[in-house]
Order: structure tokens, then sequence, then C-alpha cells
């Protein structure tokens, strides 16, 4: 058997988070045996071809007859993200409130990425004080003369890469005027990837950055709802609750039962 990963092409890259989410929650059902052809292939929306395809980028996962062991690919598909890097994380947001509520999302421990720091305008926050109640934390206003969050911020990730224990990941949600210098300063200090939370397009030279944009996300919502109020050729909008076999009906698919054919209902390769 070939164990040999292959290199990652971008979109099953970009899917391997949601395979971890899937067979996480498979897990959590004692849904411990699968093949590609059933439920695993419904819940990610995809054919059963896809998911072969897919996990061959994994190497020397899934036996001919017997299907995959859940746990097993769920280690697979965690080792292949990173999940056992035991990635560093900090925060750099202005707004301390906003830091707060990420900082005390699950995200962070339950994926295995150690948040270790918050910096912000109302004062910053080591991993202990992140770890505490984060209701109780008050606003504490900094000196006027305090260096810019991201400054600080990019300052102590040089301090932890110079002691071999650097920090990989920053959630950087800063003035859009500021996103450039402040992304240039995390690259610099040892950072290899930013999620991008300013609505602000940056390219740091040499890092991953992976943008979140609310406004995009708010309006492509928005143009799905408008796609669907949209009479068809007859002239007729699709009731709300329509069934699979009314959309069929209006949009000419027909339903052969093959397994290869693609989920109805979703977007091929879709992402959650």
């Amino acid at each position: 058997m070939n164990t040999r990963k292959k290199s990652l092409p971008p979109q099953v890259s970009a899917r391997l988070p949601r395979y971890y989410r899937v067979l996480r929650g498979m897990i959590g059902e004692d849904k411990l045996r699968t093949s590609s052809g059933e439920f695993l292939a419904r819940r990610m929306l995809l054919t059963p071809s896809q998911v072969r395809q897919d996990f061959s980028y994994l190497g020397g996962v899934g036996t001919q007859g017997y299907g995959y062991n859940v746990k097993d690919l769920y280690s697979a598909v965690g080792a292949r993200i990173g999940i056992p890097m035991n990635y560093g994380a900090i925060i750099v947001c202005r707004d301390l409130r906003f830091a707060l509520m990420l900082a005390s999302d699950e995200c962070f421990t339950a994926r295995g990425v150690r948040l270790r720091a918050a910096f912000t305008d109302g004062g910053d926050l080591s991993a202990s004080e992140l770890r505490g109640d984060l209701s109780l934390m008050k606003k504490m206003p900094l000196p006027e003369d305090c260096m810019p969050t991201y400054a600080r911020a990019s300052h102590y990730c040089e301090r932890q890469c110079a002691e071999g224990d650097p920090v990989s990941v920053a959630l950087l949600c800063c003035e859009r005027g500021e996103a450039a210098e402040a992304a240039a300063a995390l690259a610099a200090s040892g950072v290899r990837g930013i999620w991008n939370f300013t609505g602000e397009p940056i390219t740091p030279e040499g890092i991953s950055v992976l943008d979140v944009n609310f406004t995009d996300a708010l309006l492509s919502l928005c143009c799905e709802i408008t796609a669907g109020d949209m009479p068809d050729a007859d002239g007729e909008r699709p009731a709300v609750g329509a069934s699979e076999a009314d959309a069929d009906r209006h949009s000419g698919n027909k339903n052969t039962n093959d397994d290869d054919s693609p989920v109805r209902g979703g977007r091929k390769g879709g992402i959650d």
C-alpha cells in the first residue's frame, strides 16, 4: 500500500477543516466506521468519488471492502491540518470586548491551538488571565505614550521566538489604516499566519493569510436569499420548504439514485 502523502491542492486543503468537524461529530455519535459512499459523503455534500479522491492525499487511509475507521481518519485529517503541532496564537484587537469574545470561543483550545495572549487598547492579557473568568475583565486605560497594540504584540512575538517558543498565528482586528503595517510587523516577528478580521486586504510576504470579511459574508447571504426569490423560467418562485422533487421539477434535474451523482441541495465542494 502506498502511504506517501501527496501535496494538497488548495480546494482539498480548504475542505479538511470541515472533514475534521464532521468526523469529530461522527465519533461523538459512536459512528466508528464509514464508507465514502454513504454517511460521510452526504454530510460533506460531495460525491463519494470526490471524498475518496480527497482522502487519497492523506496516504494509506481506508481498506478496500471495509471502508474507513473513523478515529484513524480523524487522526489523519488532524495531522494534515497540523493539530498535533499545538500552534501558539495571539489576539491583536483594539476593542477589549471583542477580543474577550473571541478569546472565550472554544475554537482555540478545542482544536489544539494555544491562545497565549491578547493585546488591546484596554490592556494586554496573559495566557493565565485568558483562562480566568473573562466576564470579570475590566477596561484599564493604557498610558497615552504606549506603543500601538500591534507593536506591543510584535515585540511579544519577537521575545517568544528568541526563547524558542514562537507564536505561529495572530488574529488581527485593527483599524483598516494600520492593517498593512500591523501585518508586516507581525510577519517580521516570526508569525506564520494571520487570521485577518480587519476587512482590509493584506499581503505580508512569506506568510499565510485568511481573510474574514463580515460585510462580504452578509452580502453573500443576501445574494443567496435574493436568488431564492427570483422567479424561474415558468415565472414561479420556489415555495419555502419546497420538496426536493419540486426543486428537481423546476430545475429539470433527474434523480438517478446513483451513489456517484452530485448531492442535491448543496454546492459541490461547499465549505461551511
